[in-house]
């Protein structure tokens, strides 16, 4: 298991086994929820993420495709601890810095993939051998 919170603790969440993906999206929306360049971020399944304490609150958008993206935070704080993708259907897409444990976060390793990089500024290098996508 995995554990991870918010940012004043009131939210609490664990996951199971590894991320299905682990992507560096560079979208606009990330960078505003982020407050930098870009967000890391852990597909997990749906059905291996669970809350364990503490309130949400939710805010939804149309991505790019048209489809709903919705964004999970505390109801305390400004933390975002998940977004649900109407197309990623079955994963959340987990914050990794809400991840709890400095071991689990330390040996994440590098993103796999950085994404939206047609946002990425001049001045950020692209990830060594992460897979490079202008969008999604």
């Amino acid at each position: 298991m995995v554990n991870g919170s918010c940012l004043c603790g009131d939210v609490k969440f664990e996951y199971q086994g590894e991320p299905a993906m682990k992507a560096a999206c560079h979208c606009l929306p990330c960078r505003k929820t982020s407050g930098t360049t870009n967000s890391y971020n852990l597909m997990i399944p749906s059905d291996k993420y669970k809350i364990l304490s503490g309130s949400l609150k939710s805010f939804t958008r149309k991505g790019d495709s048209g489809k709903n993206v919705t964004y999970n935070s505390c109801q305390n704080c400004p933390t975002v601890l998940y977004v649900q993708a109407e197309a990623l259907e079955g994963l959340n897409i987990v914050k990794a810095g809400t991840v709890d444990d400095e071991d689990v976060f330390n040996n994440l390793g590098k993103p796999k993939a950085e994404i939206y990089t047609k946002n990425r500024p001049s001045w950020c290098d692209a990830i060594p051998g992460a897979e490079q996508k202008e969008t999604s």
